[in-house]
């Protein structure tokens, strides 16, 4: 099933309390009621889940209800925290309000927006994922995956895949319809934020001033043909091209 999701990345060890409060309080301001929750499948209200947490010291939740999927988590390796949203019913709160409630901490980083079916073939790299559900990966190029034998094996190289993410130091390179770019992204990618600032082809705004919001599409991208993927690669050259140099 196909479904709108956005990912939130932070600066690693922010406060999971803090996604909890901000989930918290877009949840209150749509009437969303506080019951239906489900913690590691265990039924709680979203009121209960902060002291929950606490209880159990994780540094991350998976928790689903009420239409909605929140996971929170930690990369160490790479440095960085990171919420998911996923939407799971017609109940759909635009992503504005969402990201009001995140982007202006100072430990924002980056957000994007994407179709989470597009966003799982696009970097999915073991052929069992494909034969699992009856699909031909035939088509697509492949790899080794790099580790000595008898564990050497090939696997679907996603490298040229314009719908593909990869976990840097502190922050993930990826492309979105509609994402939002704190002051560490600059700082962390190398990128030109001037360069952005002025691309015609893109929508450029400030919802606050230490955050840029840029839009190359009114719709998630589902497809990595034709125009969509030349959009999603120009607009990854854009922001991480600096990487390639």
């Amino acid at each position: 099933m196909s479904i709108e999701q956005a990912k939130f990345v932070f600066r690693y060890d922010t406060s999971v309390e803090a996604a909890i409060l901000g989930l918290q309080a877009v949840l209150k301001q749509h009437g969303v009621p506080e019951k239906g929750f489900k913690l590691y499948g265990k039924s709680l209200r979203f009121d209960r889940l902060l002291p929950e947490v606490r209880r159990m010291q994780h540094k991350g939740f998976d928790v689903i209800g009420q239409g909605f999927d929140f996971i929170c988590g930690s990369v160490a390796k790479g440095h960085l925290d990171f919420l998911l949203i996923q939407l799971l019913s017609k109940l759909k709160i635009p992503w504005d309000d969402w990201a009001a409630q995140f982007v202006p901490s100072k430990n924002f980083v980056m957000a994007w927006i994407m179709d989470s079916e597009y966003d799982h073939w696009q970097n999915a790299y073991d052929p069992l994922q494909y034969t699992a559900v009856g699909r031909s990966y035939a088509h697509l190029p492949m790899k080794s995956n790099g580790l000595p034998y008898p564990l050497e094996q090939k696997i679907i190289d996603t490298s040229g895949n314009p719908g593909r993410w990869v976990f840097r130091d502190g922050y993930i390179e990826a492309v979105g319809a509609m994402m939002w770019l704190g002051e560490p992204f600059w700082q962390l990618t190398g990128t030109d934020k001037c360069t952005v600032m002025k691309s015609k082809w893109l929508q450029v705004s400030n919802p606050i001033p230490s955050v840029t919001k840029v839009q190359a599409a009114d719709k998630c991208f589902t497809t990595a043909e034709g125009a969509s993927g030349e959009l999603q690669q120009k607009l990854r050259a854009l922001l991480f091209g600096s990487l390639n140099k």
